[in-house]
Order: C-alpha cells, then sequence, then structure tokens
C-alpha cells in the first residue's frame, strides 16, 4: 500500500513519456490545432486568459476587466485566473493565445495521467498497470465531456496530486508531502474548480480521521500528535498559500449572492442522471441524447474504460480493510450525490454540510468516484496479473456477464431501431456531420459493437494468453478502447469546425493594448460585432469595446436585479457612453415611488449621494457639458471636463471594493449611481477628472500568498538536491520563474 523508498527511486520517464504521447494522439484534433475548442473554452477562458496576457504584457496587472458585464473584477473570478501560477507566467511571457490554450489543454489531460499514475502507484507496485490506469483517466469521459470547462479540467488535473501527497503524508509521516499537498491545493484554489476544493475537504476529513482513529485505538499517542501537527502544517500551509483567495472572498461575498449561498433548484442543476451510467458502456451514446439522458450533454459522460471495468467490479465483490473501506465509501457517496436530485443524499449534503451549497452541478461529484474506482481496477489489475490463479475463475465470470449484458444491449437498440438505415455507413464528409447524423439507438449499435468485439478479445487473452504477453495485449486493448472513445465523442463536446488558425489570424488584427474607448453609446457594443471564426460570447474583450453584455458565471447581484426587474432603467442608462453627464438626477426613494421621468439622462443615486449631489446641482436643463476621456488603462480613467453649471459624471462600470475617484487632485466621494455604477459630482467650469482601481488588501493578500509559495519553493529545492541531487530540474523550475517575473517588470 505504500510506495517504498527502493520504489521511489525508480525511473518512471518511459511511462510518463508515454502518457503524454497518448495524450497527443487520444486529443489529436486539439493538440495539432486541426479543429478549435468550442462551447465555453471559447466563450469564457480564451478571453479571459487573452485579457489576462494583453493585461500583464502592458505592465497592468488584471485587476479589473472593463470590457465585460460593465466592467468586474477579473482578479475577483478565479475562473479567470488572475492569481494562477501558470497563467501569470504564460500571460507575462509568450502570451495566451487561442494556440496556447488549447496546448494548455492536453498538457493537463497529461498531467491528470501522470498524477493518477503515481497515484496508483500508493496501492501496487506495477508501473504497467499504474501507466494504463493513469491513461483510463486523463482519456476517461469527465476529461472528453468537460473540454469546454477549461477550470474543471485544470481542477480534475491536479486532484490526483493532491490526494496523492495528502495520503502519504499520513503514511510517511513526512513534513515534505504536507508541503506537496498544500501547493497542488493552491494551484487548484488559483485556477481550478473550487467544487473540487469543497468536496476534497471531507476527503480529508475521512482519510486524516481514519489514520489519527487507528492510531488512538491502538494507543500510540506520539502517532497521533504527529498525525496532527502534519495536518495543522498542512492547514496553516494551505491557508498562508490562499491568503489572497480568502481576501477576495472576503471582499466580492457582499457583491454576489450566490457566494452566499444558492437556493436548492440552482444548485442541483445539471447531475448525472442515474441513466448517465449507461456511458459506462456505450459512452457514444450520449451524442444527441440530451432528452435521454435529462442532463447537460457535458454532464453524462462518465466512461472509464471497457476493459478495466471487469477489474474495479472484481475489485468491488472482495473484501476491503482500512482505509480502502473508507475511500470506497466516500466513493459511493460522491456516485449517489452526483445524481442530484434523482437521491436524497445530494439534498442532505447540501442541507447538512459547510460549502455544499455554493456550487452548482452534482455531477461533479462523480469525479471522485471515478478516480477511487480507477484506483482500485489498478490495485485488482496489479493482484491479478501476479496471482492470475486466484482471480482467473471471478474474472472470467464478470467478462462472460459483461459480454451478454452487451450483447442484450445491442439486440435491444437493433429493435428499437425498427429497421432504420444506419447513419454510420453513410458517406459523410466530416466527422461532424457524422455526429449530427447519430441517434441514440444508432450509436448503440456502433459503439456497442466495438465493445463487444473488445470484451470477447478480453475474455480470449484471460483464457489464452500465456503469461508473457497477458499485460501487454491487456495495455494495448486499453489504449485503443480509451483513443476510441475519445474520439467517437470529442466532436460532439469538445471542438467545432471553426479554424483554430483563422481564428488565431483574426484576433492579431484586432487592437492591441488598452486605446481609449469610443464615446458610442454602450448598447451599439454587442456580441455580434465580433462572432467570427467560432466566438461568439465575450467578444468585446477582443475589439476593446465596453459591453453590458454578460456570459459569466460570476455577476454582481445588482446588475442581475436590475436585468430581472429594472430593465427600462438598465437599457436607457445603456444608451450612454462610458462616460457622461447628466443633472437629472433621483434618489432611490423617487424611482421606487414612481416620482421620475426616464430618460438615458436619468441617474438614480442611493439615498446619501442624492443628498448630497441636490445641493450643488439643479436640474435645470443644461447639456452643454462636455466630457472627454484623455487617457485610459483598465484601472484609471483620466476624464477632461467642461461645463457650465454643476452636472454629475457617471462611469458606466460596476461600483465595486477599491475604485476611488479625484477630481483635480482632490478626493471626492464615490455615489453610487443607477444601482451598480459609479457617479461624483464636478462644479461648473474646467476640471480633470481620475477614477482609479487600487485595492490595497489584495495586493498585500498576493503578496503573501506568493512570498509562502516562493519559500516552500525554496525548501523543496534543497529537498529535491539533497534527495535526488537534481540540481537540472532545481535550475530549469527557478530559471521559469525568475526569468517570468523579470520579463515582466523589465
Amino acid at each position: 500500500m505504500l510506495l517504498t523508498q527502493q520504489k521511489a527511486k525508480e525511473n518512471h520517464f518511459i511511462y510518463i513519456t508515454l502518457l503524454l504521447i497518448v495524450a497527443i494522439v487520444g486529443y489529436w484534433q486539439i493538440s495539432f490545432l486541426k479543429y478549435s475548442v468550442t462551447h465555453d473554452m471559447i466563450n469564457c477562458w480564451i478571453p479571459w486568459r487573452h485579457y489576462i496576457s494583453d493585461s500583464l504584457q502592458n505592465h497592468v496587472f488584471p485587476f479589473w476587466d472593463p470590457y465585460q458585464q460593465l466592467g468586474y473584477p477579473i482578479h475577483a473570478d478565479l475562473q479567470g485566473p488572475s492569481w494562477y501560477l501558470e497563467s501569470l507566467i504564460l500571460g507575462s511571457t509568450i502570451g495566451q493565445s487561442n494556440y496556447v490554450v488549447q496546448l494548455l489543454f492536453v498538457f493537463y489531460a497529461f498531467m491528470a495521467g501522470m498524477g493518477m499514475y503515481f497515484l496508483s502507484l500508493c496501492f501496487h507496485e506495477n508501473k504497467n498497470v499504474a501507466f494504463i490506469t493513469g491513461l483510463c483517466y486523463m482519456l476517461s469521459g469527465f476529461f472528453v465531456a468537460h473540454v469546454q470547462h477549461f477550470y474543471a479540467i485544470i481542477g480534475a488535473a491536479w486532484l490526483p496530486f493532491i490526494i496523492l501527497n495528502y495520503y502519504k503524508m499520513h503514511i510517511t509521516k513526512s513534513y515534505k508531502y504536507a508541503i506537496y499537498a498544500s501547493l497542488f491545493l493552491f494551484f487548484n484554489l488559483t485556477g481550478g474548480n473550487h467544487t473540487f476544493t469543497f468536496i476534497l475537504v471531507y476527503l480529508f476529513l475521512a482519510i486524516g480521521g481514519y489514520f489519527i482513529i487507528v492510531a488512538i485505538r491502538e494507543k500510540k499517542k506520539q502517532i497521533v500528535f504527529q498525525l496532527l501537527k502534519l495536518n495543522a502544517l498542512f492547514i496553516f500551509l494551505t491557508a498562508a498559500l490562499s491568503t489572497v483567495v480568502l481576501v477576495v472572498f472576503f471582499q466580492v461575498k457582499p457583491y454576489v449572492d450566490r457566494l452566499s449561498g444558492m437556493d436548492y433548484k440552482s444548485a442541483s442543476v445539471n447531475p448525472l442522471s442515474p441513466q448517465s451510467l449507461l456511458s459506462l458502456f456505450v459512452p457514444f451514446s450520449t451524442v444527441n441524447s440530451v432528452d435521454f439522458y435529462n442532463t447537460d450533454q457535458s454532464m453524462c459522460n462518465v466512461y472509464i474504460g471497457i476493459i478495466i471495468l471487469p477489474f474495479i467490479i472484481l475489485s468491488l465483490i472482495r473484501s476491503k480493510k482500512g482505509i480502502e473501506k473508507v475511500l470506497l465509501a466516500f466513493a459511493f457517496v460522491c456516485l449517489f450525490a452526483s445524481f442530484g436530485s434523482y437521491t436524497p443524499v445530494h439534498k442532505i449534503l447540501y442541507s447538512v454540510f459547510p460549502f455544499m451549497n455554493l456550487f452548482r452541478f452534482p455531477s461533479y461529484f462523480s469525479l471522485f468516484s471515478i478516480l477511487i474506482l480507477l484506483v482500485f481496477g489498478g490495485k485488482q489489475l496489479a493482484f491479478t496479473l501476479s496471482s492470475f490463479v486466484i482471480s482467473k475463475t471471478k474474472l472470467v465470470k464478470i467478462v462472460t456477464i459483461l459480454v451478454g449484458l452487451m450483447f442484450i444491449l445491442l439486440v435491444f437498440a437493433v429493435i428499437k431501431n425498427n429497421s432504420a438505415s444506419f447513419f454510420f455507413l453513410a458517406d459523410c464528409e466530416t466527422i461532424f456531420d457524422f455526429i449530427r447524423a447519430a441517434n441514440f439507438y444508432q450509436n448503440i449499435i456502433l459503439q456497442g459493437s466495438i465493445q463487444l468485439l473488445f470484451l470477447i478479445a478480453l475474455l480470449i487473452t484471460i483464457i489464452k494468453a500465456s503469461e508473457k504477453y497477458r499485460l501487454a495485449i491487456i495495455t494495448l486493448f486499453v489504449v485503443v478502447d480509451m483513443i476510441v472513445a475519445t474520439q467517437l465523442n470529442i466532436a460532439y463536446v469538445g471542438v467545432s469546425q471553426a479554424s483554430p488558425k483563422e481564428l488565431h489570424d483574426y484576433v492579431a488584427t484586432l487592437p492591441k493594448g488598452f486605446p481609449i474607448p469610443e464615446m458610442n453609446n454602450i448598447s451599439e457594443n454587442t456580441e455580434e460585432i465580433g462572432q467570427k471564426h467560432g466566438l461568439y460570447r465575450n467578444t468585446s474583450v477582443f475589439h476593446k469595446r465596453i459591453s453590458a453584455d454578460v456570459f459569466n458565471s460570476f455577476c454582481f447581484t445588482n446588475q442581475a436585479m436590475m436585468l430581472d426587474s429594472m430593465r427600462p432603467l438598465y437599457d436607457s442608462m445603456l444608451f450612454n457612453p462610458l462616460v457622461h453627464l447628466s443633472n437629472k438626477i433621483y434618489s432611490e426613494e423617487d424611482y421606487f415611488a414612481k416620482k421620475i421621468t426616464l430618460s438615458h439622462k436619468t441617474v438614480i443615486l442611493d439615498n446619501r449621494g442624492f443628498e448630497e449631489a441636490i445641493s450643488p446641482i439643479n436640474k435645470v436643463d443644461d447639456s452643454s457639458g462636455v466630457c472627454e476621456i484623455v487617457k485610459y488603462s483598465p484601472s484609471k480613467i483620466e476624464i477632461k471636463v467642461n461645463t457650465k453649471s454643476p452636472q454629475l459624471l457617471t462611469l458606466l462600470q460596476n461600483n465595486y471594493t477599491g475604485w476611488n475617484v479625484k477630481v483635480d487632485g482632490q478626493t471626492n466621494n464615490l455615489l453610487r449611481s443607477n444601482f451598480m455604477t459609479m457617479s461624483v459630482v464636478v462644479l461648473a467650469g474646467e476640471h480633470k477628472v481620475e477614477f482609479a482601481y487600487k485595492n490595497t488588501a489584495v495586493i498585500i493578500g498576493g503578496i503573501v500568498s506568493y512570498l509562502t509559495f516562493t519559500i516552500l519553493l525554496v525548501v523543496l529545492s534543497i529537498i529535491w538536491i539533497k534527495e535526488n541531487k537534481s540540481y537540472l530540474l532545481v535550475g530549469l523550475i527557478w530559471l521559469v520563474l525568475l526569468g517570468s517575473a523579470g520579463y515582466y517588470f523589465l
């Protein structure tokens, strides 16, 4: 169960290299830039990362994105990701184009495979089997279906590393693994999906609690205190590394309702419906079958391989001991929780356990089930190969039953097909035409036939193959099985017909840096202007247009309120440029009492702001004032104002912690206008007004986080050199980090 010192020093290079090759081949449309990624990947992560790169390469930290949803703190939306080390390194150097993001997907799939490879080796010593386990994970239905959810892919990549090191921390009692676990958790917190972090908290409690309880039962006080100290160190280091995340959370919480918990209907959307378990056998059945699966197309594929499946089943019917019981129980709780409202488990977790009401998509629980079951399947495969006689009879029965079930499923699908012509025999010009022609029962017939052949071949291998060739044959079957399953599904959920090159070339023609925005009405800057080459959401980021369009799960409460119940005021506000003057001011009390005349010049102030503004501003019609943006960056806007009478200058950006305003160099009160934007009173005459964003608390948090990271990296560097003499690896890591920092600051 423990990776021995001797095995820890073994050379894993060949298996890691093979995992990289399989990742590149398995996702070849993405890795060779044949087709563009699609859906949220191209609508969210490519625009966000493009903006982060643009900011960093213009020596502006990406605190604020002014181009989307009337401006929002991109640093506070950790999907962004402004604080993630990889994003900072790439953004400061080569940039994060659509090319880079596509290749990053393949990189993270490979990292996921490598993490699972090493996690698997904690439970057995067969590196060939660990390779199989890693391959099944990185080409699993979760990765194929979630190409578009890049932060979920990043989180799934770091998940095995986090669990691996937290587990080894308890086995070895080494502080080194507490450092590793905290660092990998930091990567997930700043770049991955926070859903996984919330679920991980309970897995930590299960694993840590098990080892501490065992030590208490065995009356080993020294080990109990040692484990408590290790966990305390892990918590402390994670908290120190996550300082910036914690600061951001507490700052943004009052502005975004979902951070205080969401209603159950919202939290239970897009579960892994029970019928989605069919994807364990025929993942191609998920294509064009939303009605059957009754969930989002990205949430119903949990395929982990038809070849490894018999070994997983065999592992489940064998008795478990110790930590394996804990892990298996956790896997099944996660599986039932992933069903959402189909079972009471998710509702209980949502209602009783902290953090469980902060995220959507119960389907994400299934990733933990996939990971743990693959670990068990790998251990069982390793045991079967070393003690074949013991396992052979049961394994033959299991595979035979699966052959029978697959045959019955095929017969059922053929009957239901009702003699319709098979789409997969037609002459389709592209894989996308092939996918569009697919239907549920014929999908089952196509892949079911392939799976039946795999199972029969596996059965023959178990019965007939010699010990010398058995593992090689099984490995070959797994590679082919997983690549075939990936290729059948990737065009449905992962890629589109858009050309990555055409998109890359198109973006290269668009404005660089941060030009002064045009003084046209915000309402004119719609998404349709930039919908080309696969782009159709958040396109204003590329065109440097100030836009009110929102395609982001991060949305200000007040903006959502205006969109839902104050639409006339919201729409009239957008019939103005980024900055505009007005003396048509009213209080929020007047607005709700309907004592206003609504026009594009109408500005609603909160009661405090109205009392401050109403004295100098009279409501005499005066449209002679002018304002002009003279200097512009996302975090600082200088405006020249000339008006004959006192006016209210409004900046159509969301009001958020960190914004301040100066008039002629003197700090003025920033007034909340129209429930969400920012305004300031300017007196008659010519003035210079400066809106600036500076968030000292977040800056300090970022310094603490990355100072902690640097200290831990120094400690690990010393450990690496002492243990492995890895001067080259240590030097390379520091060269990349220091080179990136130097490139940014210079």
